[in-house]
């Protein structure tokens, strides 16, 4: 895909409104130190823990549309690209042995974020199925959205003026 081609039928404003919570949700997270150590001690933030510490909660979230954005995230199911054999393919997000539904939704919201910041869309060719990354995108931010009502202390983060 070239470096200038338009992102329109992905949708810009949905694009820059996704890029936008999702890094202000990331930084709320390192900041209410959900924080681990990546490559070469990188500080990134700790989406497993946080998941473990929102578990059997989701139920709980009052947001309107935010169980219909987890049963479009899982049905979805979008898939993170990985090499085999040398070459790009897709696989999908499997739910590891003990996880909460709620670290397997915020694995598929991490997926979707991949995918569409480090070029995981365009592998071969362009995406024909647009209409679902939409619905993948929204339901991500949704579900976001649903997880500040879980967590307070992430939630004043996001919303403490810069």
């Amino acid at each position: 895909m070239p470096y200038d081609a338009s992102p329109d039928p992905l949708d810009r404003d949905l694009v820059l409104d996704f890029f936008w919570k999702f890094s202000v949700f990331e930084c709320a997270l390192k900041r209410e130190r959900f924080l681990r150590a990546g490559r070469n001690d990188a500080a990134e933030p700790d989406w497993s823990s946080f998941g473990r510490s929102i578990t059997g909660r989701f139920r709980d979230v009052a947001v309107s549309g935010f169980t219909v954005a987890i049963e479009t995230l899982e049905a979805a199911s979008p898939q993170r690209q990985v090499v085999r054999e040398g070459r790009l393919t897709w696989e999908a997000v499997k739910r590891q042995p003990g996880d909460s539904r709620e670290q397997f939704v915020l694995r598929l919201a991490q997926t979707a974020r991949n995918n569409l910041f480090h070029g995981g869309k365009y592998p071969d060719d362009r995406v024909e199925e647009v209409a679902r990354d939409k619905a993948i995108l929204r339901a991500a931010l949704k579900v976001l959205e649903g997880c500040y009502e879980l967590h307070p202390g992430v939630a004043g983060w996001a919303k403490e003026p810069v």
